[in-house]
């Protein structure tokens, strides 16, 4: 298994790799997230900020603003899961891009 991780400008653009993975690619939604990046999203409920730069997404001044999916997927359906999120306008430039 491994997990993959890609960062939106936009919602939009998120829910519909989203729809791909799930309707195209047959991926069970269950194991995608989709979350708010940046160190300006406060964790639901909490006063803690978020932070998504361990997943190795940087912009400029160190924001990382957007939406980000994570997945969960088998070994051999890695390439399509990436090859869909980055047609969606994902940016999978994060450590689980190399592999």
């Amino acid at each position: 298994m491994r997990t993959i991780t890609a960062l939106f400008d936009s919602r939009p653009e998120a829910e519909r790799a989203v729809e791909t993975l799930v309707q195209q690619l047959n991926l069970p939604r269950e194991k995608i997230q989709v979350l708010a990046a940046g160190a300006e999203n406060a964790t639901a409920g909490t006063d803690e900020k978020r932070s998504e730069s361990h997943h190795g997404f940087k912009a400029a001044g160190g924001a990382v603003p957007g939406i980000m999916v994570s997945l969960l997927v088998q070994d051999d359906q890695a390439a399509a899961a990436r090859d869909a999120l980055a047609e969606n306008g994902g940016r999978t430039d994060g450590p689980d891009a190399s592999a």
